[in-house]
C-alpha cells in the first residue's frame, strides 16, 4: 500500500532531526533508522552489487560533506618553507587522532631534535584532469579549542570568517589545497574540525553526512560490499588489516577515516540505512571471537529490519599476494598435524582448511549474535574463480573438526570472475604493448590474439570457470555469488610500468566496446551465477587499473556504468528470496 505524503514526510523529517542529533555528538553511535518516503526503492530487485573504493584524500569520489573524514594524514613541517619533515611519528596524538601540542613526544627516539613546527593535512589532493569532486569554491572549517590555522596552495580566507568559522575560496581547478595548524594550545588544544564542502556548512552538513553526487552512483546497487573501506587488504593493498581489538575500532569522533583503520561501522551501516543496501562486512584475518560478536551485535542494532546483511571472513585468502593468506596459512601449518606431528597436506589445502574454519566459527559467532534474525545475515566464503579447488577444500575443510564447514551456517561460496586479467601478466607484455583498441577488443571477445592466449579470448576464460563452482557450490548447499568482479586490465609484476600498456588499458576502459563486453560478461554470469559485484563503483584510472565504472563522479555516465545500469533494468534479480 502506498504511503500518504504527509506521513511519509513526516517520518523523513522526523528521521533527519533524530541524525541531525546524533552527528552533532559524534562520539555516540546511530540510533535512527532512516526510512525514505518511497514504495519502492530504486534498487529494489537489482541483481548488481558494488565494491566502494578506499576512502582517500586523493579520490575521485567526495565520500562525505564533512572533506575533513577524507583528509590526508597529519603532514611534519616548518612554517619558514619546506615539505614534509618527516616526522610524523614525534607527534603527540590524543585518541582520535588530533595533535595535543606542537611540542614532540619525549618518549620516541630521536624526537628530542625534531625540526618540525607546525603541523599540515590534504584535501583532495589528486589530479582530477578537471573533473574535482564537488563543485563550487566555498568551504567553511568549524573547530573547538585554542591555536593558530592557516590555509594554503590555491585557497584564500574570506572576510566573511569568524571566530572558530573560517569561510574559504578555493581556487585551485586540479590539485588540491591545505590546512595547517601554527599553533596549538596544550591546554585547550584544535579538535572537532570539521571542513563542510560547497554548499553545506555547520548547519546543514551534520544531516547529509554523504555527498550527494556519491549517493547518486550507488543507488541502483543492491548490495555494498566494504571491503576497501575497512582497510581489510591493509594501508598498501597488501599490507594486511590492522584490526583486531574492537575497542580500538575507528569511531565516529576521529579526525578522519583515511588512516589503517578504515571507517567506522556505524558509518557504514548508515550508508546502507539511507541507500536501502544489504551491507558486505569483511571481518579482519586478526579478529578474535570478541571483536566478531560485537562488530554483529551493533551491526543487529543499527542496521534497518527490513535488511540483510553479507559477512565474509577477510578478502581473499586464497590470494598469496596479501599478508592475510600467509598468515591463515601459518595458523594451518601449527593446527593441521597428522598423527606424526607434521603438517597435513600442502600449504595451500592447510590455508584452505583454516579459511573455511575460521569462516564457520565467524558464521556461528554472527548467527548467535543476531538470534530470531538469524536469517538474515549470509555468510560469505570467498574462493578464487580460477580453481573450484579452492571452494571444495574450504567448504569441505577435511582437516578440521569442524568438517564439513559448508554445515555450519555458510550460505553462499563467493568468486570473483574477472576478465582479461592475463593481458597484463609480463608473458602477454611484448605483445599487447603493440596493440590497438581493436585488436585488444577482438582478444576479449574472441580470442586468437595472443598466442598461447586462452581458448575464445578473455570473456570465454572466465565463462569456462562458472560451471565447476556452480557444480561445486550445489553439491554443498550454497549459492554462487560473486565478491568483485568486472574487467581486469592492468599490468602487473612490473608491467604497471609499461606506459604503452597502461596507455591502451585506460583507454579501453572509456571505450564504447568495453560496455559491451561488460554486458556479455554479466550475460555469462546470469547463466551461472547470483548476485554480482562489480569492482568498483568509482575510482580513477592509471597504472594501478581503471577499476571504477565511473572515473569521475561528475560523470553522468560511462561505458561501464551504462552497461550495468541497463543490465539491472532488463534482468531483475533471477534467483528465489533475492527481492526482501
Amino acid at each position: 500500500m502506498r504511503r500518504s505524503a504527509s506521513a511519509a514526510m513526516l517520518r523523513f523529517a522526523a528521521g533527519v532531526l533524530i541524525l541531525a542529533a546524533t552527528l552533532l555528538q559524534p562520539a555516540r553511535a546511530y540510533e535512527t533508522v532512516f526510512r525514505n518516503s518511497f514504495d519502492f526503492a530504486p534498487n529494489d530487485r537489482s541483481p548488481l552489487g558494488a565494491n566502494l573504493d578506499a576512502v582517500k584524500d586523493d579520490s575521485t569520489s567526495a565520500d562525505f560533506v564533512d572533506a575533513m573524514k577524507q583528509s590526508r594524514e597529519w603532514i611534519t613541517l616548518r612554517q619558514s618553507g619546506g615539505w614534509d619533515t618527516n616526522e610524523e611519528a614525534c607527534l603527540d596524538l590524543d585518541a582520535h587522532g588530533y595533535p595535543r601540542t606542537l611540542q614532540p613526544r619525549s618518549d620516541v627516539a630521536g624526537c628530542a631534535t625534531a625540526q618540525y613546527d607546525a603541523v599540515a593535512t590534504l584535501f583532495l589532493y589528486g589530479s582530477y584532469q578537471g573533473h574535482r569532486p564537488a563543485t563550487g569554491s566555498t568551504y567553511v572549517v568549524t573547530w573547538d579549542g585554542d591555536g593558530t590555522i592557516s590555509y594554503h596552495y590555491g585557497v584564500r580566507k574570506s572576510a566573511a570568517s569568524s571566530a572558530h568559522r573560517d569561510v574559504l575560496e578555493v581556487t585551485t581547478t586540479d590539485n588540491g589545497w591545505a590546512m595547517r595548524f601554527d599553533r596549538i594550545n596544550p591546554n585547550d588544544p584544535i579538535r572537532n574540525v570539521h571542513v563542510w564542502m560547497p554548499g553545506y556548512d555547520e548547519h546543514s552538513g551534520p544531516s547529509q553526512l554523504f555527498h550527494p553526487d556519491f549517493l547518486a552512483f550507488i543507488r541502483k546497487y543492491k548490495v555494498l560490499r566494504f571491503m576497501d573501506w575497512m582497510r581489510t587488504n591493509g594501508p598498501d593493498s597488501g599490507g594486511g588489516s590492522t584490526q583486531g581489538d574492537f575497542d580500538a575500532r575507528p569511531q565516529l569522533a576521529d579526525v578522519r577515516w583515511t588512516t589503517d583503520k578504515g571507517v567506522p561501522l556505524e558509518i557504514m551501516v548508515e550508508l546502507a540505512n539511507r541507500t536501502d543496501t544489504d551491507p558486505w562486512f569483511n571481518m579482519p584475518h586478526l579478529a578474535g571471537d570478541d571483536y566478531m560478536q560485537r562488530f554483529a551485535q551493533k551491526v543487529r542494532r543499527l542496521l534497518r529490519h527490513d535488511l540483510h546483511v553479507y559477512v565474509e571472513y577477510s578478502n581473499e585468502v586464497w590470494n598469496g599476494g596479501f599478508v592475510q593468506g600467509g598468515w591463515v596459512e601459518q595458523q594451518g601449518t601449527q593446527d593441521f598435524l597428522d598423527a606424526h606431528g607434521n603438517p597435513r597436506g600442502t600449504p595451500f589445502d592447510r590455508r584452505m582448511n583454516w579459511h573455511g574454519q575460521r569462516t564457520a566459527q565467524m558464521c556461528e559467532l554472527w548467527k548467535a549474535a543476531w538470534g530470531s534474525d538469524a536469517d538474515r545475515v549470509t555468510c560469505v566464503l570467498g574462493a578464487q574463480a580460477a580453481n573450484a579447488y579452492s571452494q571444495t577444500q574450504a567448504a569441505d575443510c577435511p582437516f578440521s573438526t569442524l568438517q564439513p564447514c559448508s554445515a555450519h551456517g555458510i550460505g553462499a561460496v563467493a568468486i570473483a570472475p574477472y576478465f582479461g586479467g592475463y593481458l597484463g601478466q609480463p608473458s602477454a607484455q611484448a605483445t599487447v604493448r603493440s596493440w590497438t583498441l581493436d585488436t585488444l577488443f577482438t582478444e576479449i571477445e574472441q580470442g586468437g590474439q595472443l598466442a598461447g592466449g586462452p581458448p575464445g579470448g578473455a570473456l570465454a576464460e572466465a565463462r569456462h570457470w562458472l560451471a565447476p563452482q556452480r557444480t561445486a557450490a550445489d553439491a554443498r548447499g550454497l549459492h554462487l555469488i560473486s565478491y568483485e568482479g568486472g574487467q581486469h586490465l592492468v599490468g602487473v609484476f612490473g608491467v604497471e610500468n609499461d606506459a604503452a600498456i597502461t596507455t591502451l588499458f585506460t583507454a579501453a576502459n572509456r571505450d564504447a566496446r568495453m560496455g559491451d563486453a561488460v554486458t556479455h560478461n554479466l550475460a555469462d554470469w546470469r547463466a551461472k551465477g547470483e548476485l554480482f559485484l562489480q569492482f568498483t563503483a568509482s575510482g580513477s584510472y592509471g597504472k594501478w587499473g581503471s577499476w571504477g565504472a565511473f572515473e569521475y563522479v561528475d560523470h553522468t555516465s560511462t561505458p561501464k556504468h551504462q552497461a550495468l545500469i541497463d543490465f539491472i533494468a532488463s534482468h531483475p534479480c533471477w534467483w528465489s528470496g533475492c527481492s526482501h
